[in-house]
């Protein structure tokens, strides 16, 4: 029988798409889905990555350590230093920050073009308090089309500097950063041929740099183990596809890869996509974020409580290997569990082994397992391929700042950049 925390331990090392610790964890995942009888498949698709790397900033003799953003390259970068509440002055200002070194607190997707449009030379997020700097990504577009040199540094580390407010700061990146393959796993669970509707399980196993994603992802990745463990003692009705998705961590690359090699299959089977991407703290609260119907939430929320067990629920957008399947109005369940010690320190080095729990993974496991058993074994398939309007527009709005392109959507569009 597999044991998730003894697997989260084999998985103890970052795990970056296209690198070559992400083939060690493909042989560690192989080997256990061998073990249980199924045949890994591996589908590679192309992309920009890199190798952790390092950056420093010097001001009047004082030097800060920062993260570089992934596939940010090599750069040396002086210029005055601007530190801004609100990253939205840029655009108000327009033209007032060119050639200057913006520092701000946080970050979103939305930020890149407003950073290049606004002709800023280089930009620090500001971390979050107690807590390492976060390891953020440019995008493959952005990478393509131009970025602005980005980096974070830490939140102790950004009050110190911003004392340096308008005066001449260096910043020095080193980082690796090349065209590589990185691989999804696919593994087919076939039902007993009652009918042709398809349903797929997902969580990525890839992490961010300098992390080793006990909860983000090895959470998601032991729990779809512990669901081909079921299966491959309980065959199911209808078939099942479990996905371990790669570069989800880089902008679910790995997912809209999939979603793009299988748009056939997808549109004409997959009525479900069950998502796993976050377990494993000792202390928390488990959700369901559904992006589909208040008749799927209520179902979901229904049978799990007949375990015994209680989740938040909410209808909204869920940022993971899901929203790819979202323009072809495909429903998904976005499970997660939340609140505690390795997820509040998420992509950064605290997500780790020493800050979950051994039962950490117990409820997203069985909840996972207790959702999928229902639905490929029902008498009628229980779930509509519909999404509630009200999500629609997030979700072109989110599909835009996944890639700065315009998404193809099964809807007429109501989001206006």
């Amino acid at each position: 029988m597999i044991n998730p925390y003894k697997v989260v331990k084999e998985l103890n090392f970052e795990r970056l798409a296209g690198s070559a610790n992400e083939k060690k964890a493909i042989d560690i995942l192989s080997k256990h889905i061998k073990d249980l009888g199924f045949k890994p498949k591996l589908e590679a698709f192309d992309l920009v990555s890199f190798d952790a790397g390092k950056a420093t900033i010097s001001v009047e003799g004082k030097t800060f350590p920062a993260l570089p953003y992934g596939l940010n390259e090599n750069a040396v970068i002086e210029g005055e230093l601007v530190v801004l509440e609100n990253i939205d002055i840029l655009a108000y200002n327009k033209g007032a920050y060119k050639n200057k070194i913006v520092m701000c607190y946080g970050f979103t997707r939305g930020m890149a073009p407003k950073l290049k449009a606004a002709g800023v030379k280089a930009y620090i997020g500001m971390g979050s308090p107690h807590r390492a700097a976060t390891s953020l990504s440019h995008r493959q577009n952005t990478h393509k089309d131009g970025y602005v040199h980005s980096l974070t540094i830490s939140h102790e580390d950004a009050i110190k500097l911003r004392k340096f407010d308008g005066k001449k700061i260096k910043i020095e990146i080193e980082q690796k950063v090349e065209k590589r393959k990185a691989n999804n796993i696919i593994v087919d669970v076939p039902g007993k041929g009652f009918d042709e509707n398809l349903t797929i399980a997902c969580g990525h196993y890839d992490t961010v740099a300098h992390s080793v994603g006990a909860s983000d992802n090895s959470g998601g990745t032991v729990t779809l183990l512990k669901i081909l463990e079921y299966f491959s003692k309980n065959q199911p009705q209808r078939d099942l596809k479990i996905v371990f998705f790669s570069g989800e961590e880089l902008g679910l690359l790995g997912s809209q890869a999939f979603v793009k090699q299988h748009l056939e299959e997808i549109k004409e089977r997959v009525k479900l996509v069950v998502n796993i991407d976050v377990s494993g703290d000792a202390i928390g609260h488990d959700h369901f974020q559904i992006i589909g119907s208040n008749e799927l939430l209520g179902y979901a929320d229904g049978i799990t409580k007949e375990l015994g067990m209680a989740f938040k629920t909410s209808l909204d957008i869920y940022s993971s290997d899901n929203m790819p399947f979202t323009p072809y109005e495909i429903p998904s369940v976005n499970i997660f569990r939340a609140g505690g010690k390795a997820t509040s320190l998420i992509h950064t080095p605290g997500d780790s082994v020493q800050n979950i729990g051994p039962k950490g993974y117990d409820t997203t496991i069985k909840a996972s397992i207790n959702l999928l058993d229902r639905v490929l074994n029902a008498k009628v398939y229980p779930v509509k391929k519909e999404i509630d309007e009200s999500l629609r527009e997030k979700i072109e709005k989110y599909l835009y700042n996944l890639s700065y392109e315009k998404p193809e959507l099964e809807w007429v569009p109501k989001y206006k950049r």
